[in-house]
Parts: structure tokens; sequence; C-alpha cells
């Protein structure tokens, strides 16, 4: 081993297809050594679970395999990353690290901070690519649209290079394996994360699925198979937006405009479409302020007087709290990981306009039952749906209001609340006594708009009124170009605009403005 020795420090990126890494190595003409480390201190994290280091495993696992067969193996470490370099670097002096860009919680920040930090200290070169059109740092919000257009629209997906692995390199990689956890092992409730599943899932809902996803992702019970269920995808990187973007730009070219289901599939596509850029949108939020994982971005709402009652906190966690879809929501989170957008909007709005719940305090509970955890659209949503952010209508979802609406006949409730099967759908949507069944925690109506009075009253506030002009310029949404579609599209009648700062305390959501993949 002569020539350049290339680290594919491997996070959330773990695919062969569109990875900036593996090319910068095949050009460099590079010996490359995938690792992935276990690190604990991420597994202890306060918003970590085995779901997602189940999600990991399972990719990682995938991807060595697909290594194999191409004559390179990964190397698996357990330990804290830098400690662990240091070892590798004793053992093989690596002359490249690479990795994709993370956007995560502080610690990942400041661990990927240390490990820029060994690289100077050791005359490693240390390179991270973007996966996304999220630019470090922050980028003026005006800009956000040409980065979409830069890095997303006008670059094709990058093909999978020819790889290169010396003996010693790969007899070290293939001596080590993953740890025996508790999170590794088969899991029949949770969505498969690897990159064969997330190209099969993507084909299926680009011919299969997505034909009902206008209008069939607000159920919960038709969001599982409308829902391009990428998501899971996106945040582990068996998939880049990239290639969901120019696959869609495909189908759309290949749609026949004769056949009659065309215009709903363009419908739904172009729906996704605008899904996916708010995607990054959100996330572009975080890493501009990545001070929004603990306090508001609206400096005005960052002292609200929440109760924080730990038996209140606890019965919304179990699913205990006595509105059937607000427990079915989380019980159901709790078992597959995932529920649609509008569902995980309800239980958050619920927790903190009418639990009175601090965000912070439902923020780790609530990313541990998410398996497509990502932080930045996480953290991003969770203030959003709290009403702390300053300008976005706040959102009051009724849970009643809710299951009439999308589980009327009570299928998704009785399915995750058992308790409630003997009950006939009319006895459990006008909220009769049910023996059996706790009744409500705490009464709906007053403790919501207790909570909304009193945003309304910050944002009605003169330190709001000057405040929020420059924290919308840093972070408020940029209408989208014509890079998101792929045609013009014939103008349709707009929505009632939802109420502004002054309108009246909002029961009932209106229009929400993005939905899960």
């Amino acid at each position: 081993m002569t020539g350049p020795i290339v680290v594919w420090w491997i996070k959330r990126d773990i695919r062969l297809a569109d990875n900036a890494c593996l090319n910068e190595a095949a050009a460099l003409g590079a010996d490359v050594l995938p690792m992935f480390c276990v690190e604990p201190s991420i597994l202890n994290a306060a918003d970590s679970s085995a779901m997602h280091g189940h999600a990991q495993w399972q990719a990682v696992e995938a991807l060595r395999q697909q290594l194999r067969q191409r004559g390179v193996d990964v190397l698996i470490a357990y330990g804290e990353i830098v400690e662990k370099l240091e070892k590798l670097y004793a053992l093989v002096p690596f002359t490249h690290l690479l990795s994709h860009e993370e956007i995560g919680n502080d610690l990942t920040f400041r661990r990927d901070r240390a490990v820029a930090q060994w690289c100077r200290q050791r005359g490693v070169t240390y390179r991270e690519f973007p996966q996304s059109s999220v630019r470090r740092g922050g980028v003026n919000r005006d800009r956000f649209q040409q980065l979409w257009q830069k890095r997303i629209v006008a670059v094709a997906p990058l093909p999978i290079p020819p790889l290169q692995q010396a003996e010693p390199l790969r007899r070290l990689a293939a001596a080590t394996s993953f740890p025996k956890l508790p999170a590794y092992g088969p899991r029949r409730d949770w969505q498969p994360v690897t990159e064969v599943d997330a190209h099969a899932t993507l084909a299926d809902f680009l011919n299969r699925r997505g034909y009902r996803y206008r209008g069939g992702i607000s159920s919960p019970n038709t969001a599982f198979h409308a829902g391009s269920r990428l998501s899971v995808h996106l945040a582990w990187g068996t998939l880049t937006a990239r290639q969901v973007w120019h696959a869609v730009q495909q189908r759309l070219h290949d749609l026949d405009p004769h056949d009659p289901t065309t215009p709903r599939w363009h419908s739904s596509l172009e729906a996704f479409l605008s899904r996916l850029h708010w995607r990054d949108h959100f996330t572009q939020r975080l890493e501009s302020e990545p001070e929004l994982e603990f306090r508001s971005i609206h400096p005005c709402y960052r002292d609200i007087p929440y109760e924080n009652d730990e038996r209140l906190l606890a019965a919304w966690c179990e699913g205990l709290t006595g509105y059937p879809l607000v427990d079915a929501v989380m019980r159901c989170l709790r078992t597959t990981g995932f529920v649609n957008f509008r569902m995980r909007a309800m239980v958050t709005s619920f927790a903190c306009h009418v639990l009175h719940l601090d965000w912070r305090r439902i923020h780790p509970h609530l990313a541990q039952v998410f398996r497509d955890y990502d932080p930045g659209i996480h953290l991003s949503q969770l203030q959003m749906q709290a009403g702390v952010v300053g300008w976005n209508a706040i959102r009051v979802y009724n849970p009643t209001k809710q299951l009439l609406d999308w589980d009327a006949d009570c299928h998704f409730v009785q399915q995750w609340v058992p308790e409630l099967r003997r009950y006939s759908a009319p006895q459990i949507c006008h909220g009769d006594a049910l023996p059996g069944y706790p009744r409500p925690i705490v009464p709906f109506a007053p403790r919501a708009k207790q909570m909304t009075d009193l945003l309304y009253r910050i944002r009605q506030s003169p330190e709001a009124q000057q405040a929020t002009p420059s924290v919308h310029a840093r972070h408020g949404s940029r209408k989208p170009g014509p890079a998101i579609r792929s045609r013009p599209r014939r103008p349709r009648p707009r929505r009632p605009r939802s109420p502004g700062p002054t309108g009246p305390t909002l029961f009932d959501d209106p229009a929400s403005e993005t939905e899960s993949f």
C-alpha cells in the first residue's frame, strides 16, 4: 500500500449510489476503507433509541454485503470516533478522511468539529461533501432555491464507481463486526432500511402507490400506503433527495398524456416534489441556527410558563390520555416508528397546547419513536406545531374532529387501542364514558384556549412585532421557483388563508403546509 488510502466515514449516507465519497476515492486512485463507528455517546443520547440503532445496523450490514461483492469490506468500530481514528491511524496511516455532511444535533456537530481538529493535527486531508441543498453555516434564504437548482436539479445522481481495497485493509475490516447490542436483530414492525429497500420503495411509489398520494396522506389509515414511505431512507441516507427528484422527473416525463389516470398522477407527484423541497428548507433552518435545539428561534417565545406536569407527560408518552386518536398515534409510533405528518402534528399540538408541555420536554420521546428521525425536520416542526415560531398560524388540532375527519369508523384507533375494540365507532367518537378506558386526562377547550390566548398575546406584543420581521427574514420560507416542477400547472382556486396573527383561535386545523413523505 504505497498510494493514498482513503477512509470513508459512514454516517447518514449508507449507500453506494450517488456517493461523493466513493467517487472521490476512485478519482484519487486510492484504496478505500469504509468505516462505520458505533458511538456510545450517540447511542445513549436522549434523542436516540434502539429503533435508530437498528436502522443503521440493518443498512450497514446490507451495504457490507454489496461492498464485499466488489472486493471491499467495511470496518466496524465501537467507541468514540476520534479515539477509533487514532487507533486506526496507528495501524494504517491513511491520507484522506471523507464523509458526507450530517446536519444533526449539537452532539454530532461537536463530534464533527473534533474530527476535523484531529485531522488537522495529524495532517490528514478531511473533506465533507454535501448530500442535499442545505449549506453549511447557513445561507441567505433568497439563495436557497439557487442551491436546490445547483445541487439537486442540475446534477444527475452519481454512478457507483469502481473501488479498490488492498488485501491488508480487507483483512482488517473483515475481522470486525457489530457489537452485541439489544438494538440489533429482526424487528417485524419496523420499516426495512437498506439501499435495496430504498429503491424498491421508490419504484413502488412511482408506479403504484403514488397515485393516491394527494388526498391519501392525511388519514392514518391510508398514509401507510399512499405516502411515499421514503422519509426513513432519506433520514439514514440509503437514498438521496437528488435520486428521488430525478426519478420523479423521469416518471412525469413517461406519463402517457392520453391515459385517464395521468392528471391525478401528475397532481400527486407535483405535491410530493413540493414536500421534498420543504424537507431541505426545514433542515436549513437548523443548520442556520443550531440553537433552535435548545430554544425558540423567536426570542419572545423563550420563557413560556409551561406546566410540564410529569403525570401528563407520562400519560401522553404511553398513549393513556383518554383521547382515542392521540393514544392510538402514540402507541402506533412506539410499535412501528411511523405515522403520517398530520397525526404527528396533532400529538405535538396536543402536548403543547392542551397538556401545556414544553416542546423541549416532548422532543426526546418523539425523536426516539420516529424511525425516520431527522433533527433538522424534527426540531423545526416541533417549534412550528408548538406555535413558538412567531409567524405561522397557531394550529390547535382538535383530536375529536380529527377522529371524525380521518378515522370515523375507528379502524386505526381500534387497531392500536385494543381496549376500545368492544365499543362501537359512535361510542368512541362521541366521547361516551367507556369502562376500561381512561376519561380525558384534561379538558380540551379551556386548556387549548388558555395556551393560544397566551401565544397570541406574545405575538401581538410590541417586542414581538419588532423582532418578528428579522426572524422571518432569516428563517421564513420563500416561494419555490420553477425548478421544483417539470412543467407549468394550470392555476387552481386558492384555499382561504388561515387567520393571521390577530385572527381567532384555531381549534380546527387549517390545511397543513407539509405532510410526511
